[in-house]
């Protein structure tokens, strides 16, 4: 039942993400072994407009744990999950072009922000964060270079908050991203399952006409259980309150309820410097039944 506590009956953690997504950097068959070891029946890796790993089916079986592999698309004021699909060779060439220029603009974005940030402390360059990040300077590493290699901030979510009160995150490059509509369109034609993850992250006053809208596109899900907290949500509320406003966003729907710790190893919670593993959020057994026939 909704609300309820981190990791009250946790079985399934279907948000996570291996070293396919740009922000992580866990080898997947390491994040299925921590799954595991945390006790979890299943987990679902959904790259962040990425493509994910289908030899991890393999390493899966051999640990008994079920296994949803999908991607996460950004979109239009939202980002929409689609596990089990069955993609085309044009399917995969047209989003292979997409993710290609979500990188570019999010890289024009990075930069950006970090000659932004070079009045404040001259180390933070492009150089020392792609060192400290291992890879091109995603603004989440940008952040957390400042917080962890230049103890700027106690907490990710403090050096955010600084970011947003000095302007440094306005007027950043356009990112051109697909309308979710099209996107549950897409995952639908090549057999998957939708889930609008994060709901709360979007625009406060877009989230119901975004429910409305993607419901009536044939949405199958919604992520109740999410670590909004840890994961620098802008709001006062507790993760437990936006479960319960999940139910109330979804009345009047036939979604079902999933839920994850949008695990991003070694990315932490925005509100201290440890690590977010997976299994810390997720759903029940009997809640996953829903998402039965992309979990093998």
């Amino acid at each position: 039942m909704f609300p309820r506590t981190t990791k009250q009956s946790v079985h399934f953690d279907m948000h996570t993400h291996s070293g396919r997504s740009w922000e992580s950097k866990i080898p997947g068959r390491l994040l299925l072994t921590l799954a595991r070891q945390n006790g979890l029946q299943g987990i679902g890796i959904c790259e962040k407009d990425a493509f994910p790993d289908e030899t991890l089916f393999t390493h899966a079986a051999k640990l008994r744990l079920k296994l949803a592999l999908g991607i996460e698309f950004s979109c239009r004021d939202a980002s929409i999950i689609g596990f089990g699909l069955d993609l085309t060779t044009k399917d995969q060439t047209k989003l292979e072009s997409r993710f290609a220029l979500v990188r570019e603009q999010t890289l024009q974005r990075a930069h950006v922000l970090i000659e932004r940030l070079q009045s404040w402390d001259g180390t933070i360059n492009r150089k020392n964060v792609a060192a400290f990040a291992g890879r091109d300077p995603h603004p989440t590493f940008i952040v957390q270079y400042m917080v962890q290699a230049r103890r700027m901030f106690p907490s990710m979510i403090d050096a955010g908050r600084f970011i947003a009160e000095e302007r440094l995150d306005s007027d950043l490059p356009a990112l051109h991203l697909p309308d979710p509509v099209d996107i549950i369109e897409l995952i639908h034609r090549v057999g998957g399952v939708s889930i609008w993850a994060h709901p709360f992250m979007s625009p406060s006053e877009k989230q119901r006409p975004l429910m409305a809208t993607l419901a009536e596109a044939g949405l199958d899900g919604i992520e109740a259980v999410y670590p909004y907290r840890e994961n620098g949500y802008p709001g006062e509320e507790s993760n437990e309150i936006l479960q319960a406003r999940t139910l109330s966003l979804t009345k009047n729907t036939d979604v079902f309820f999933s839920g994850g710790s949008d695990c991003r190893y070694p990315i932490g919670p925005f509100e201290d410097t440890r690590l977010m593993l997976p299994g810390e959020y997720g759903i029940t057994s009997h809640e996953a039944q829903f998402l039965e026939r992309v979990l093998h």
